[in-house]
């Protein structure tokens, strides 16, 4: 499985609905991905939290997660990100290793 991350800095009331409204729907329109989860940062063991939000779409493979975001609904995510770039979003890729 490959996880797509987004991290997100802010207060709770300025991010909560727009991540919960807007950005992980958006996630959940996209081929192939098996699934979306939100998460709220509530604390952290070491060092300074930067991100009060992450949402993870979940994919099968690298190709899949490509072929998502190539289609329209992932062109759709893409201005997203642009449209917000320096207002608290930061992106991660990552694989599983199981």
């Amino acid at each position: 499985m490959l996880r797509v991350s987004y991290l997100f800095r802010g207060s709770d009331e300025d991010r909560e609905p727009y991540v919960r409204d807007k950005f992980a729907p958006m996630l959940r329109e996209l081929p192939d991905v098996r699934r979306v989860d939100m998460w709220r940062v509530t604390e952290v063991a070491v060092g300074e939290v930067r991100a009060r939000f992450i949402v993870d779409a979940w994919f099968d493979d690298e190709h899949a997660m490509h072929a998502a975001f190539a289609s329209a609904e992932g062109r759709k995510v893409a201005r997203e990100i642009i449209a917000v770039e320096g207002k608290g979003m930061e992106m991660i890729a990552a694989e599983s290793l199981e």
